[in-house]
């Protein structure tokens, strides 16, 4: 008796064919067990997927447009952060309600529709599993007056009108006819100002427009100086050079008339009061 190889021809030792005898009965009661389970049970789900597969076949074209969302209805909806908005004037002006399919609830909508409040700043919509809506609402806060006469109205970050007393007004710093046309910018200035600092945002007392240099004129309550600021990119640079500057040299700046800050890094003083030049 020859002894037994491999394909390539290296010889199968003793041990080694047990081991493969072993593994081929192992394989062969698996399949034996298998057949068994599968004459018994087996065909039983064979028979099922069968029926649904041709079931789904025969209704692809339905099931192509079956959308799920359409089983489930808003049921709560949670309102964060509104003060001054009552929780229906919120569902009211974001135009959803309770019993709506969350299929046709679309946080971009919700989110549009309610920046179109005067109250509201900024606000998050967020839809979560399996009926629910949560809207967070920042509101409006009011940024900047203008006054027309005896009437005074106050405008908030975007520049948008808001429902306020005259006596908040008079807290607030003042924008003239000159740049009103420009409220909206005026207002988002201020209110980055006011973020990073509200102590020289309380020092502002007016704002205009100077179309010869193209700049913002801003009147400080402190000093007898005006500050031209530039027209765009009004950040915390500006204000710590600016204040840098106003504690550095006290002396010049009392003499000053007019502040420039519309060039990145410098700061130019100008009109200097000629009791000072004379000492």
């Amino acid at each position: 008796m020859s002894p037994k190889t491999t394909f390539l021809g290296r010889r199968i030792g003793y041990n080694e064919e047990k081991r493969k005898r072993t593994r081929a009965m192992k394989i062969k009661n698996g399949a034996k067990k298998s057949l068994g389970w599968f004459k018994r049970r087996g065909w039983i789900i064979v028979v099922v997927l069968a029926v649904l597969a041709t079931a789904a076949w025969t209704n692809r074209f339905y099931l192509q447009r079956f959308n799920p969302m359409e089983l489930r209805h808003l049921q709560y909806i949670d309102i964060e952060g509104n003060r001054m908005l009552t929780w229906e004037d919120v569902v009211q002006n974001a135009q959803v309600e309770p019993g709506m399919l969350l299929s046709e609830v679309f946080e971009d909508s919700v989110e549009k529709n309610l920046m179109q409040l005067p109250l509201i700043h900024k606000v998050t919509v967020e839809k979560h599993f399996p009926s629910s809506l949560t809207i967070k609402v920042q509101e409006s806060s009011p940024v900047v007056a203008y006054f027309q006469g005896s009437h005074a109205t106050v405008y908030s970050e975007r520049g948008l009108l808001l429902p306020m007393s005259t006596s908040t007004a008079f807290h607030l710093p003042v924008v003239d006819s000159m740049a009103f046309e420009r409220i909206a910018d005026v207002a988002s200035h201020l209110q980055r100002l006011k973020q990073d600092n509200a102590e020289l945002y309380g020092l502002v007392s007016q704002v205009s427009w100077s179309d010869e240099h193209r700049a913002y004129e801003v009147f400080f309550s402190d000093v007898g100086y005006k500050v031209l600021f530039p027209e765009r990119e009004w950040d915390k640079n500006l204000w710590t050079l600016y204040e840098s500057v106003k504690r550095g040299f006290p002396q010049n700046m009392n003499c000053a008339g007019e502040v420039d800050l519309r060039f990145p890094g410098f700061l130019y003083v100008r009109n200097f009061d000629k009791r000072c030049v004379n000492g």
